[in-house]
């Protein structure tokens, strides 16, 4: 452990564990919540010398692209922020830089819609016009979905869509999520995240409850939607690499996702669980073990585009 992480983990448990997160008191008060950091939000390109960004706008919505100037990339990595598609966490510009360079890879960033004016299937059916708009210009297997948290989420949702109701439409090559956990969850996941809630400095193990709520107001939303790794569906999903830290709560899911893609014939996958990290961790490359994260994602990514 870095000796900065160390600092700060205990820094951080007490100013956000020891907050109010998710433990809002109404629906009315997780809406404003939402409004008012959307409300910081300033749409701008990223500016960065060596690297061109274009704005590439679908139903109203941005999406970030960029690469390498004057290149013609032949693959793409959607990079799906996290936020709990309340707000969008956009990747650093070093990030984005390491991303694309160390890929030979256009990266794409979609702004997909956010609650609590849009849903999640809103989001979902977002992120598949997405994917058709891209296969347009790329090979499905030439293309890799990374999401982190929330986004990770996102790209979870979209695949399990695919599966339930876009059939015909090719998967990515390549499916990353970071993070990730879906609003429920078995009984055994539950015990396992409460034995991971002292070491999480961010979340709370019982705080999903509370989420559903928010997420779901009208209860109208398909279970597949929502997320529940020991019964969703993932016959037909690609290569998939799912990250978790081992000191997050999210961690306890992990075995139902193995089940249930041994379940589903999911033919290569593999489950990082990374003992003593936090929550998306490889986001927040101003500490050694984000950067460390990123490597080994970008390493995951060039392996599965043959670079050496």
């Amino acid at each position: 452990m870095s000796l900065l992480y160390s600092i700060l983990k205990p820094i951080v448990r007490k100013a956000i564990k020891g907050s109010s997160l998710h433990q809002e008191e109404s629906y009315e008060e997780f809406k404003q919540a939402s409004y008012d950091v959307q409300k910081k939000f300033r749409f701008a390109l990223p500016k960065i010398k060596g690297f061109e960004f274009r704005d590439e706008q679908l139903d109203g919505f941005h999406i970030i692209v960029g690469k390498k100037t004057g290149s013609q990339p032949d693959k793409a990595i959607v990079y799906f922020p996290g936020g709990g598609s309340r707000r969008w966490q956009l990747p650093f510009k070093s990030s984005m830089k390491h991303y694309i360079s160390d890929t030979g890879a256009e990266l794409w960033i979609p702004l997909y819609p956010l609650l609590p004016d849009y849903d999640l299937m809103d989001e979902t059916e977002f992120t598949i016009r997405v994917h058709e708009k891209m296969l347009k210009n790329f090979k499905p297997e030439n293309i890799v979905w990374l999401g982190f948290s929330g986004g990770a989420d996102v790209l979870m949702q979209a695949g399990r869509h695919m599966v339930q109701k876009y059939q015909d439409l090719p998967m990515p090559g390549l499916m990353i999520p970071v993070s990730v956990f879906g609003l429920l969850m078995s009984e055994e996941a539950k015990e396992r995240m409460k034995e991971i809630d002292v070491r999480d400095p961010l979340l709370h193990w019982n705080m999903f409850d509370t989420m559903v709520k928010y997420y779901n107001p009208n209860g109208d939303l398909p279970q597949y939607i929502l997320g529940k790794a020991d019964e969703d569906d993932y016959t037909g999903f690609p290569k998939i690499i799912v990250y978790f830290a081992g000191d997050e709560v999210f961690a306890g899911i992990a075995p139902d996702y193995e089940k249930s893609f041994i379940r589903c014939g999911v033919k290569d996958y593999e489950i990082k669980v990374k003992e003593g990290m936090f929550h998306a961790w490889p986001v927040f490359t101003f500490v050694k073990e984000g950067r460390d994260g990123e490597r080994e994602i970008i390493g995951d990514i060039r392996h599965f585009y043959g670079i050496a």
